[in-house]
């Protein structure tokens, strides 16, 4: 008997073990990761709001966060195909994640890149086109910046926890002095041509804005808007499955181009991150 006892004990000591370790591979809420490998280039992908943060809403009822989540999907699952390239999700499930933890995550899984995803909207239902922006204290115009106000309000959940975008101030006093932040622009203007090329959209070009979601990022960062909802024809088009493939397709191959670019991916995110620990 008590050597069935003794038994039981190891058994479980041995499954708390598992436990833990399993545990150290998550991180976010319900996103696992892996540890990169030397030579590995990583993307996080980050599905726009989420949870009771709606985003636009479209004719019908059609809300921004699961075009988001659905596109993101098909970008990783195509992303994962492309030899040496580690994709991971912000959120693979409709839940609130906070701004500031959506690159904190990033930062954390060490990625090369990080990409937001959006869906547009406009007062008028004419306006379509697909815009890539990059982290900036200016906006290009007025448009840009009540876009960015727009993103930056965002519903914090019933606990209180709100996205820490009174830093975002300060991030964005040392963006000159960030080599990710120049190698951003690189990002947008690399994901908005082939996305243009790969749907057909109007080009409303590469843009730069105070987003909340790309500060702290110490990688190239970029937010993309697919198209706007509010406009009946796009609506259409970026709720299709046909569509959402293709605009995958078009963003990993902007993410392609860039990368090769880039020196990332082979140990430039673990000189960024030692970089910005001295600051």
């Amino acid at each position: 008997m008590m050597r069935i006892f003794k038994y039981i004990v190891i058994l479980f000591f041995l499954a708390l073990a598992a436990a833990q370790d399993a545990g150290a591979f998550l991180s976010g809420p319900n996103v696992p990761t892996d540890i990169a490998a030397q030579g590995q280039f990583t993307v996080v992908i980050d599905p726009g709001h989420g949870g009771q943060d709606s985003g636009a809403m479209g004719l019908g009822g059609i809300e921004e966060k699961n075009i988001t989540l659905a596109l993101a999907k098909r970008l990783t699952q195509t992303l994962r195909k492309r030899p040496g390239v580690r994709v991971l999700l912000t959120r693979q499930y409709d839940v609130y994640v906070p701004l500031d933890e959506r690159t904190a995550f990033a930062n954390k899984s060490k990625a090369d890149v990080f990409v937001s995803i959006h869906v547009n909207s406009a007062p008028k239902k004419d306006v379509g086109g697909v815009e890539t922006f990059f982290l900036s204290v200016n906006a290009t115009d007025d448009d840009a910046r009540r876009l960015a106000a727009a993103e930056n309000r965002v519903t914090a959940p019933a606990d209180g926890h709100a996205s820490n975008a009174g830093d975002l101030q300060d991030i964005l006093s040392d963006l000159t002095l960030s080599l990710a932040h120049h190698e951003s622009s690189s990002l947008a203007e690399a994901v908005q041509t082939s996305l243009v090329a790969g749907t057909g959209r109007e080009s409303r070009g590469v843009k730069q804005a105070p987003f909340a979601v790309l500060s702290g990022a110490i990688m190239p960062a970029a937010l993309v808007e697919i198209g706007f909802i509010s406009n009946p024809s796009e609506a259409k088009q970026i709720s299709s499955n046909e569509d959402q493939l293709k605009t995958a397709n078009s963003i990993a191959d902007g993410i392609d181009g860039f990368r090769k670019l880039t020196t990332r991916g082979n140990g430039q995110s673990d000189r960024n991150e030692a970089r910005q620990k001295t600051r």
